[in-house]
């Protein structure tokens, strides 16, 4: 149960990261000659959420091993 917790919190500060907070930094990438602008909240969400979902693919691997 604490780690279906621990996975919503994550979630739910992903979201607050990328709708609610709004920052003007960003980070310029270049590939080739073209500049790519990607606010660093992007960033952060898209981190939280594939942290989040790599924490319950571990959190379904031992339950499922668990119980066969």
């Amino acid at each position: 149960m604490r780690h279906l917790i621990g996975i919503g919190v994550l979630v739910t500060m992903a979201l607050v990261l990328r709708f609610w907070l709004g920052t003007p930094l960003a980070l310029d990438i270049q590939v080739h000659d073209v500049y790519w602008v990607v606010p660093l909240s992007i960033i952060g969400f898209w981190f939280l959420i594939g942290s989040a979902c790599f924490w319950f693919l571990i959190v379904a691997w031992t339950s499922i091993r668990r119980h066969f």
